[in-house]
């Protein structure tokens, strides 16, 4: 059943690599000029490593490093309101095992995101917000203990905090503890 899959792994990425050598996308390419040279037969069975989809990769988590963003891997801060905003990193990935492929397993990739997840999910928080906020079970959730407790006492503050929470929610005003980013909803 590996071999199987592996067959079939080296089927999709042969197909990707011959398309992009079709289009003419493969100039573009970093990984692929540098190893276009040492002999590489597009209408072999493996792919450039450097083109495996992403599910049979792993990269590396961007760095915050303040003051520096020249060097790989690092990001100055994470997160941002909106999407220009977000700074954009260079990483090391490297190919799983059991992966064929042809070149270096051990690649960068550009742009990646200086975003951090923390397994919060907006729709969740949410819901927890308009019926436990008055309990500061959202406030808990989010990070913020000591905003919880205050908000527990007080049951949402008779009810105001607890809609004025709702509302800072919606508008995008509270967000995770951290810096984290909201995960996505697929």
């Amino acid at each position: 059943m590996a071999k199987l899959e592996s067959v079939l792994v080296s089927c999709l990425l042969l197909l990707k690599c011959v398309l992009c050598g079709a289009l003419n996308l493969t100039g573009s390419d970093t990984c692929s000029n540098v190893v276009m040279g040492d002999g590489y037969d597009p209408t072999s069975p493996n792919i450039l490593c450097c083109l495996v989809p992403e599910q049979f990769y792993l990269c590396e988590n961007p760095q915050l490093i303040e003051n520096d963003t020249n060097t790989t891997g690092t990001c100055s801060r994470f997160g941002g309101e909106f999407y220009e905003d977000v700074e954009t990193t260079s990483v090391s990935c490297s190919v799983l095992d059991g992966v064929q492929c042809y070149g270096n397993r051990t690649f960068f990739k550009d742009n990646i995101p200086c975003l951090r997840y923390g397994g919060h999910y907006f729709p969740t928080i949410m819901l927890y917000s308009v019926f436990l906020g008055f309990l500061g079970v959202d406030r808990f959730c989010l990070g913020y203990t000591c905003l919880g407790v205050a908000k527990l006492l007080t049951l949402g503050a008779i009810g105001i905090w607890w809609v004025v929470d709702v509302f800072l929610l919606l508008t995008g005003v509270i967000v995770p503890e951290g810096n984290y980013t909201w995960e996505q909803v697929y």
